[in-house]
């Protein structure tokens, strides 16, 4: 049986957020960036997971524990660089390793299975997961040859006024051969002006070789949007609770202001249930079908609420020390907040 292994890259120190911590070890809806992504490659069914680390490493480990192995980059030397400290770990390997990165946290499991479902069906020694966009300005363009192979990626800077109007992106994720990836990233160099090792040169070095480069097209482009700054870190966090919102909307609840409902992950809402304005709902909350919640609610992490069940409007309810389940009331202390 063939490896499967995702490194995440997670080395960078972030310097646009202005932090005294790592960057990815900030929190969108209660959880770690750094967290996301590594369960997001758990539950696309990737079990061997590497994270490259550096600045404010004991950030990351203090994190993720021991849930990944680590490697290091002691010097930040470009994304193709902080690829290769992956190395050593991957060496040994066959099979497809997955590339992520620590600040793009909110990629679904389902596309990344279909990365890599569709890597191994089209035979690819790479394939990159790309976005179509209005406006391509400051992402690579993906060059594209007459069957639609990828020869390229061209850096903004480096384009052409013609290769400018290409509204195909890179999104930085990819799912390489093990061993072809290695060997690729053995022959890129620092032929740039920072001196930096890029992971896209990766890609010419595969054509050039003969080997064959795919494309995924990404659905949804809002997967792909990366946390450079405190902006970027509200608008993918008010990105993802529109998601988590419409999910539970589309499983039949009513939510009356997807503006003002904060619903965290992992929460269980049975049919018909509405939801009012200005509710918060943590991680883990079972609600049964049929219920009223808010306006104004706060249900704590664990709770579980039983079919038929009104909570009040300004009602904060919290999981009981010594709680039984009652198949016909809620079983939780409550009161005005």
């Amino acid at each position: 049986m063939e490896d499967l292994i995702a490194v995440v890259l997670a080395a960078g120190k972030g310097t646009r957020m202005k932090t005294d911590k790592a960057k990815v070890v900030h929190k969108i809806y209660g959880k770690e960036m750094i967290a996301r992504v590594v369960e997001t490659a758990m539950r696309a069914g990737i079990k061997d997971i590497v994270t490259i680390v550096g600045h404010k490493r004991e950030d990351v480990e203090a994190v993720l524990k021991d849930r990944v192995t680590y490697a290091y980059q002691e010097e930040l030397l470009g994304t193709g660089h902080t690829t290769m400290q992956a190395i050593p770990y991957l060496k040994d390997k066959k099979g497809k390793v997955v590339i992520l990165y620590g600040d793009v946290p909110i990629v679904r499991p389902e596309t990344l299975q279909k990365l890599i479902a569709k890597s191994i069906k089209e035979d690819n020694d790479a394939t990159v997961l790309t976005a179509m966009v209005p406006n391509p300005t400051g992402y690579g363009r993906i060059i594209r040859d007459e069957v639609g192979h990828v020869k390229e990626i061209v850096e903004e800077r480096d384009a052409t006024e013609e290769q400018k109007k290409i509204s195909e992106i890179n999104s930085g994720l990819y799912c390489f051969d093990i061993q072809e990836l290695i060997s690729a990233l053995e022959k890129i160099t620092p032929n740039n002006v920072q001196g930096e090792y890029y992971l896209t040169d990766v890609i010419k070095i595969m054509n050039d070789k003969g080997l064959k480069v795919g494309a995924m097209i990404v659905e949804d482009k809002t997967e792909i949007l990366g946390v450079n700054d405190r902006a970027q870190l509200e608008m993918i966090t008010r990105l993802l609770r529109i998601r988590i919102n419409q999910e539970h909307m589309l499983n039949g609840v009513t939510i009356e202001d997807t503006n003002n409902t904060y619903i965290y992950d992992d929460v269980k809402i049975g049919a018909d249930t509405v939801i009012h304005p200005n509710t918060t709902i943590k991680s883990g909350v079972i609600i049964g079908k049929n219920c009223e919640i808010g306006p104004n609610a706060y249900i704590r992490e664990g709770c579980e609420i039983a079919d038929n069940v009104k909570v009040r409007k300004l009602c904060r309810i919290k999981k009981s020390k010594n709680w039984k389940r009652n198949k016909s009331t809620t079983s939780f202390i409550y009161g005005r907040l």
